[in-house]
């Protein structure tokens, strides 16, 4: 009702504006430099009328386009959003394949479709060449949601380029933002296992073991194996003492450590301590026998008869009567004293309990041509050996591959603290 007395009125002023102007006709003159403009007062005003309303008609069509452009429109934008939604269906599909080329278009696409959306620089990161990367990375490094995944492309890059100084300063980083992820501090302690930083290495072990991202007996097991490793450089610099101690170490946290305890027992015998490496020996038999261990138990007295030797080792294999590497060491012995009856009494019980390998049924071979020259028994026996289960070995729990000795980091796959001395598994391809 206001508004319609409002226009009333506003028509009654022009209405009476043009009565008094035909009332009081005038002209008006208008003179700049050599032009010259005469008009009428009632053209005058006809035309100031129309240009205050070609204003008034400019600035509702200013605001018609900031709000109701249809440009701009909710359904417009609900179009772009679902075509740069399938440009990016189209990157990944694109990628899977690994038509990279494809791949990056398409996330340039959605990329323009979906402004401000960090989904097209995920597709940019994966699909782009690591070279290309920069770019995008600072892109995603610029909000909290993405910095952790541009962080984590950081690192990869880094390794690539063995920059592991600058790698590690960019895990510390993460875990900054995510403090209890085991995937961060593991790459952290794999990071400190490259650079060879053996004290921050084990340091990094008991924060693991200390917030249970890592089971303790995992950290004592690396942490002898990082003991082992650093007494093995130090022998090789000559700090016997040192390496000796570390040995002592690494074998407190894992009493069954063989690398160490034979690393040990040569130590003792080195320095002619044949008391300290048989009550080390001894005590390791117990818990894992080897054949190394076996090995360096013969070599303690190497002066003695195979008679001497074979009661020495049927008292020693006692510690771990029914271990395989027991029954092959009282075996071997037992042949080698001709005690062809001990022999057999070693080796039957493998074969009774079904847990015979290639070298059970050797030194059965060996048996039939010593004790009886059975060429043809023997040859039965060597048949069998072709098909038994092999022997355990030393191997990488992490990509299978059988080592022909221990070490601390695989040599195939490069994983750390992997290898371990058991039953052959079948490799990864």
């Amino acid at each position: 009702m206001i508004r319609l007395s409002l226009y009333i009125t506003l028509a009654i002023l022009l209405a009476v504006g043009a009565v008094w102007l035909a009332e009081h006709p005038g002209n008006l003159h208008i003179t700049w430099q050599d032009w010259e403009i005469r008009l009428s007062m009632a053209v005058f005003s006809a035309l100031a009328l129309g240009y205050t309303l070609a204003c008034w008609a400019l600035f509702k069509l200013y605001r018609w386009f900031r709000t109701d452009n249809p440009l701009k429109s909710p359904k417009r934008l609900e179009s772009r959003r679902q075509k740069g939604l399938r440009e990016m269906d189209l990157g990944w599909s694109a990628l899977a394949v690994e038509d990279t080329a494809s791949a990056i278009k398409h996330a340039q696409k959605a990329q323009s479709l979906l402004n401000g959306d960090r989904a097209p620089l995920r597709l940019l990161l994966a699909a782009s060449p690591d070279k290309d990367r920069s770019d995008v990375i600072k892109a995603l490094r610029q909000t909290p949601e993405s910095r952790m995944l541009a962080l984590v492309s950081e690192v990869k890059q880094a390794r690539i380029e063995n920059r592991l100084k600058d790698a590690q300063t960019l895990l510390d980083e993460m875990l900054e933002i995510s403090p209890k992820n085991p995937r961060i501090a593991r790459q952290r302690f794999e990071l400190l296992i490259d650079r060879e930083q053996w004290a921050d290495a084990r340091a990094s072990l008991t924060a693991l073991a200390k917030t249970k991202l890592i089971e303790a007996q995992t950290q004592k097991h690396l942490t002898a194996v990082i003991c082992y490793r650093q007494a093995v450089e130090a022998d090789l610099a000559g700090q016997k003492t040192q390496a000796r101690d570390l040995t002592k170490e690494a074998l407190k946290q894992e009493p069954g450590f063989i690398p160490a305890a034979a690393f040990l027992v040569r130590h003792h015998l080195a320095h002619d301590d044949k008391s300290a490496a048989r009550k080390l020996l001894e005590n390791t038999w117990k818990i894992a026998p080897h054949p190394d261990l076996g090995q360096l138990f013969l070599e303690l007295e190497p002066m003695e008869n195979p008679s001497e030797r074979f009661r020495r080792v049927q008292k020693f294999t006692q510690l771990n009567p029914n271990a395989l590497h027991s029954r092959h060491l009282l075996a071997q012995t037992a042949l080698a004293a001709q005690h062809w009856q001990e022999a057999k009494q070693a080796l039957d019980p493998i074969i009774q309990n079904q847990t015979a390998t290639r070298a059970t049924y050797h030194l059965l071979a060996q048996l039939e041509r010593q004790q009886r020259q059975d060429d043809a028994a023997a040859e039965v026996y060597l048949a069998k050996a072709g098909t038994a289960p092999a022997d355990p070995v030393w191997q990488c729990q992490a990509c299978h591959r059988p080592q022909a000795t221990f070490a601390a980091s695989c040599p195939d796959c490069g994983k750390f603290g992997k290898i371990e001395w058991g039953s052959q598994k079948t490799q990864r391809a």
